[in-house]
C-alpha cells in the first residue's frame, strides 16, 4: 500500500465524533500516542488570528486514508491577549461574523477543497481530547453525570452576574439543565466572576487525562491539506528535497515527497521533473523561472479574490500562509507542473467600523506574521497635542457631521496620504472622537496643514458645539495617527515572496535580496524625475540603464540565483534574455507601495475606489505578461540563439586575449 495512505508510526487517528462513528467514513484528528516533549499529543499545523489549524485525516473502516486535512478551530483567547486594546470593540458575535464572511470565501473561491461538516456556521461542541483512549469527549459534570457546554443565554449570564456572550470575549462551560444552579467554568482565559471555576479544576477525577480540544465551542472549518508551504516549495524548485511535516522535535511523513525523500537519505528525489531537464542549466533556469511565476500568479489570484468577497485585506501574509499542492504526475507530466498554490490564512485583519460613517479602519494584532513581509509604519507612534481651527461644521440631515479645519503641531506627522488622525474633542461636556485626514496644499502658513474630517454621526449637542466652536482657537488638543492599513500591506508581502522565490539563495537572505529591490526601486524612480518625468522610459527601460551604469546590479539581483546551481551573472543572461528578466523586475518593485511613481499604490492605505481587491489587478496584469514570454521562452528555440550569442562572445574574448585585431 502507499505510504501516504498510511496512519504514521506511532500516532492514531480520533474520531471527532463523541462516542464514535458507524460512517464507512470518518473525519479523525491526528494524535500522537505518546506526548512529544515540544509538541505535546496533537499536531498544531499554525496558529491563526481566531484559529488554530490542526493536522486531520479522513479514514474508511481499514483504517486508510482517504484524504489528509486541517481542522481549523476557532480560538477566541488568541484574540483576546492579540488586541487587548481593540477589546471594548470585539465580541464573540463579531468573530462569528467574520468567521461566517470567511467560511463563504473559501467555499466561493476553493469548494472542492473543502469537508462539511455542518460546524463551519453554527458552533461545535465543546470537546476534549482523551489521548490515552483515543477518544473525543466532552467535560463531564461529576455530580451529575451530565456534559458541560458553552453558555450563550445572556439572560442567564446577566442573572449570574457573568460577562455576556453577544457582546464580550468570554465564555462559560454550564450543564444547562441545571440552569442558575449550574456551576459555570471559564473556558476562555481571565473570564470574570466570583464564582467562576477555573478549567483546570475541573480536569480531575473523570476527566483526568483529558486536553483541550475546543474548549469554547468555537466553529470548526474541516479542508483538504497539502503538507508543502509555499516558501518549502520554491526551494524545492531550486534543487531542495521536502522534509516532511514538523511536529515538536520530530516529522511526520504523510506525503510520497518526504517518506522516498526520507528512504533516499535526503537525496533530490524525481530527478525528470522538469520538461526541459536533458538540456541542461539552460532547460532548467528557463523552466525553474516560468513555475515560480506560476506561483507569484496564483498568490496572487488567491489573495485578490479572498479580499473581494470578504471586503478586508488579510494584514499578515507569509510564504507559510498558502500551501502547494502537488499531485501524483499523469505519464509524461513532471510533477512539479502538477503544483498549485492556494492560499489556506485567512487574514488577521479586523475591522474597527467609525460609527456612522462607511470607512473601515483595520487593525492587525501585533507579533502575528513574519516580520519581513509586514512593511514598516514609519507614522504608527506619531501622538501629541495639537492646536486646531474649526473653519467649517457641516452637518447632514442624518446627524453625519464634517469638519473642515486648521492642524498644527510640533509632532512629525504626514499629510496628503490615506493614514487618518483621531482627534480627542471636549464638545459641550461631551468627549467626541472625530477621525480627520490632513492635506498639505491648502495650508496658509508655515507649520500648518488643513485637514477634512470622515463624515460621522454625532449626537445633536455636541453638533451645535462644534458650530458654535468654528473660528475658534482650540489648544492642547490630543491627537493620534492610525496608520489605514489595507490590501497594499497585503500586495507588498507578495512583493516580498516574489523577492524571495526569484532572488535569494544558499549565499544571500531574503532580508539583503529585499534591501537591494527596494534600493533598485528607489533609483528607478530617481531616475524617472532625472529623464523628464510622464516622458521618461518605461520602468524596464530605466532598470536597464541601472544595470548598464553598475556591473554590480547584475552580482545582486540577476537571474542567477533562480536555482541552488552555480552560475555567473554573465552565464546566467546568456540563458535568460536581459529583456525579460528587466520586466521580472519590473513588476517586483512595483508590488512596493510608495516608492515613486512606478508603484501601483501610493501608500498603505490606498486601496483605490471599487474594492479593496483592486490594487492586485495591476499585478496580475504585469504577471500575467509574464506568464506568456516566460513560457513562449521554453517552447521556441531561444536556446539556440543564447548559445550562439554565447560562442561568439567567447570567441572574441579568446581572440583578443590572444592579442589578435577585431579587424584582422
Amino acid at each position: 500500500m502507499d505510504a501516504s495512505l498510511r496512519i504514521p508510526d506511532g500516532y492514531r487517528a480520533v474520531d471527532l465524533e463523541p462516542g464514535g462513528s458507524i460512517s464507512p467514513l470518518r473525519l479523525c484528528v491526528l494524535c500522537r500516542t505518546a506526548s512529544d516533549g515540544a509538541g505535546g499529543h496533537l499536531v498544531v499545523l499554525r496558529d491563526w488570528l481566531d484559529a488554530r489549524a490542526l493536522l486531520g485525516c479522513v479514514v474508511d473502516v481499514g483504517d486508510v486514508v482517504q484524504r489528509w486535512v486541517q481542522i481549523w478551530i476557532q480560538d477566541v483567547d488568541r484574540v483576546a491577549t492579540s488586541l487587548r486594546a481593540y477589546q471594548s470593540s470585539l465580541s464573540n458575535t463579531i468573530l462569528e461574523e467574520r468567521w461566517a464572511r470567511m467560511v463563504e470565501a473559501v467555499e466561493e473561491i476553493c469548494p472542492q477543497d473543502l469537508v462539511r461538516t455542518g460546524f463551519e456556521r453554527e458552533a461545535a461542541p465543546a470537546l476534549f481530547l482523551d489521548p490515552l483512549r483515543g477518544k473525543v469527549k466532552p467535560l463531564m459534570h461529576e455530580a451529575s453525570g451530565m456534559p458541560f457546554e458553552v453558555c450563550r443565554d445572556d439572560g442567564l449570564l446577566r442573572e449570574r452576574g457573568l460577562a455576556l456572550f453577544s457582546t464580550t470575549l468570554h465564555r462559560y462551560l454550564y450543564i444547562e439543565a441545571l440552569g442558575l444552579e449550574s456551576p459555570f467554568v471559564a473556558a476562555t482565559e481571565g473570564a470574570p466572576g466570583s464564582d467562576v471555576h477555573p478549567l483546570a479544576s475541573k480536569m480531575t477525577g473523570i476527566n483526568r487525562d483529558l486536553i483541550s480540544l475546543n474548549a469554547g465551542g468555537g466553529r470548526m472549518l474541516v479542508r483538504r491539506y497539502s503538507p508543502i508551504s509555499m516558501g518549502q516549495f520554491i526551494e524545492v524548485l531550486g534543487g531542495a528535497t521536502w522534509p516532511g511535516v514538523a511536529h515538536g522535535s520530530g516529522l511526520v511523513h504523510i506525503d510520497n515527497e518526504s517518506i522516498e525523500a526520507e528512504q533516499r537519505g535526503g537525496e533530490s528525489i524525481d530527478p525528470d521533473r522538469f520538461f526541459l531537464g536533458r538540456h541542461g542549466r539552460w532547460g532548467r533556469l528557463v523552466e525553474t523561472l516560468h513555475l515560480k511565476m506560476r506561483l507569484i500568479a496564483d498568490a496572487l489570484g488567491a489573495v485578490s479574490q479572498m479580499a473581494s468577497r470578504t471586503g478586508r485585506p488579510l494584514l499578515n501574509l507569509s510564504d507559510e500562509s498558502f500551501q502547494v499542492e502537488v499531485w501524483d504526475r499523469a505519464c509524461g507530466l513532471p510533477r512539479l507542473w502538477t503544483a498549485r498554490a492556494v492560499l489556506v490564512d485567512p487574514g488577521a485583519a479586523v475591522a474597527l467600523p467609525i460609527e456612522g460613517s462607511r470607512l473601515s479602519y483595520f487593525v492587525s494584532p501585533e507579533g502575528l506574521g513574519r516580520g519581513i513581509y509586514r512593511p514598516q509604519l514609519g507614522i504608527e507612534s506619531a501622538r501629541g497635542l495639537c492646536s486646531l481651527r474649526f473653519r467649517q461644521v457641516t452637518i447632514d440631515d442624518d446627524g453625519s457631521a464634517t469638519i473642515e479645519g486648521t492642524f498644527q503641531t510640533d509632532e512629525r506627522v504626514k499629510a496628503d496620504g490615506s493614514d487618518l488622525v483621531a482627534l480627542q474633542l471636549n464638545m459641550a461636556g461631551e468627549r467626541v472622537e472625530v477621525f480627520v485626514r490632513l492635506e498639505s496644499a491648502s495650508a496658509m502658513a508655515s507649520g500648518e496643514l488643513r485637514f477634512r474630517s470622515v463624515p460621522q454621526r454625532v449626537g445633536a449637542s455636541a453638533g451645535k458645539a462644534m458650530r458654535a466652536a468654528e473660528g475658534v482657537p482650540m489648544r492642547d488638543v490630543t491627537f493620534e495617527v492610525l496608520p489605514l492599513l489595507s490590501t497594499p500591506c497585503d500586495l507588498y508581502a507578495i512583493g516580498v515572496l516574489a523577492v524571495k522565490a526569484l532572488l535569494t539563495g544558499p549565499d544571500k537572505s531574503v532580508a539583503e535580496a529585499l534591501d537591494e529591490a527596494l534600493s533598485l526601486a528607489r533609483q528607478a524612480s530617481a531616475l524617472h524625475g532625472e529623464l523628464g518625468g510622464e516622458s521618461a522610459p518605461a520602468l524596464h527601460d530605466r532598470i536597464r540603464l541601472i544595470f548598464d551604469a553598475d556591473a554590480r546590479w547584475s552580482g545582486s539581483l540577476g537571474p542567477q540565483r533562480l536555482t541552488a546551481e552555480k552560475l555567473s551573472p554573465q552565464e546566467a543572461f546568456d540563458l535568460v534574455p536581459p529583456e525579460l528578466w528587466w520586466r521580472v523586475l519590473a513588476a517586483v518593485v512595483r508590488m512596493f507601495p510608495g516608492m515613486g511613481p512606478d508603484s501601483i499604490c501610493r501608500d498603505l492605505g490606498d486601496s483605490r475606489g471599487g474594492g479593496a481587491h483592486r490594487v492586485f489587478g495591476p499585478a496580475i496584469e504585469d504577471v500575467d505578461d509574464l506568464l506568456v514570454r516566460t513560457r513562449s521562452l521554453m517552447l521556441i528555440d531561444w536556446r539556440y540563439n543564447r548559445e550562439v550569442h554565447s560562442v561568439i562572445r567567447g570567441m572574441r574574448t579568446q581572440m583578443i586575449d590572444m592579442g589578435v585585431g577585431i579587424g584582422r
